[in-house]
């Protein structure tokens, strides 16, 4: 079942004003310039280029929406806000905001695309805005950095020396699995366009004597070897079920004998409680062609199918494990 709503909060999500205040306000960089101190609206005006009446209307907005606190006429950044919008902030994920504010035409199409039952992208993202493309990857490889290491702890794979990561982005995963098993070395195998930013990852991490790149199409070409550990993440809602069932069976034949498989996405729950991966899934009609959420049940099936076995939930509707 889905939260339980109240009339106010039913009329308020009709308005999608917070939303495009709070977008801009990211895209404008007001939170760094907050970030030393207590600022009139005039001194942030200054700093970041803007007219003072109209930014003293936004700030004044921001404070409301509740991301911001006044004291007097000098504003200031709330806890969270300083920890993830601030530029400087190691943990930044402004990069998430301002592919969102990207999204914003997209998201208009949302009626023409359900009554059609028709994307209006060709292909995805990778493929068709290379800009974003490279900002999507920044944004995955620092969400991936608060998960991955943890990730690494909870599945053991200290008998195993060989990793394949399918469609590896940024690397994240390769290092925090390499990083924790000392013995393993990884193949990350993904579009070529992906890779540039990849190398420099693994570059500033030390790494390249771990991880070895490869370009290629996964649906289309063959892995370089076979692997005691197979990992995917974030793969299987670019694609249709049928790529998705391909591609297991391609998977199981790159899979060394008792090897494993780890699969990490956004699986569906059962049909009463889909979680917050149902409102994803319709990010996806949006923004791709093909893609979508699945349900547990079928990404099991599909590994069944292709001949894993041991097949266990190691994080609830995120992360699968299996064996050959």
């Amino acid at each position: 079942m889905g939260k339980e709503i109240s009339a106010p909060s039913l009329f308020q999500l009709g308005y999608y004003w917070d939303a495009k205040i709070f977008l801009t306000s990211v895209k404008l960089d007001i939170y760094t310039a907050l970030s030393e101190g207590a600022k009139s609206a005039d001194e942030v005006s200054v700093s970041i280029k803007t007219d003072p009446a109209f930014t003293q209307r936004l700030l004044s907005a921001l404070v409301v929406i509740g991301v911001i606190t006044c004291d007097g006429q000098r504003y200031l950044n709330t806890p969270v806000v300083a920890e993830f919008l601030v530029k400087t902030s190691p943990f930044y994920m402004g990069e998430l905001m301002l592919l969102q504010d990207a999204e914003w035409d997209a998201w208009g199409n949302l009626e023409d695309i359900i009554r059609s039952g028709h994307p209006k992208v060709i292909g995805n993202l990778f493929m068709n805005r290379p800009d974003l493309a490279e900002l999507t990857l920044n944004v995955l490889h620092r969400m991936a950095q608060r998960v991955a290491p943890s990730l690494a702890e909870k599945i053991n794979l200290s008998a195993y020396r060989s990793f394949l990561d399918v469609g590896g982005g940024a690397g994240t995963f390769s290092m925090a699995f390499c990083k924790r098993y000392p013995n393993l070395s990884s193949i990350l195998f993904d579009l070529p366009q992906t890779l540039p930013m990849t190398q420099k990852n693994i570059e500033k991490e030390k790494m390249q004597d771990r991880i070895t790149l490869y370009g290629g199409d996964f649906n289309k070409d063959s892995f370089p070897n076979k692997f005691d550990v197979v990992f995917l993440s974030d793969i299987l809602h670019y694609q249709t079920n049928a790529q998705n069932q391909s591609l297991f069976h391609k998977l199981y034949e790159a899979t060394n004998p008792i090897g494993t498989i780890i699969v990490k996405d956004m699986f569906l729950g059962d049909d009463t409680a889909p979680g917050w991966n149902a409102i994803f899934s319709m990010h996806m009609m949006v923004y791709s062609q093909n893609g979508q959420c699945f349900k547990g049940s079928e990404i099991t099936t599909w590994l069944e199918k292709a001949g894993f076995k041991e097949i266990r939930e190691i994080e609830r509707n995120t992360v699968l494990v299996a064996k050959k």
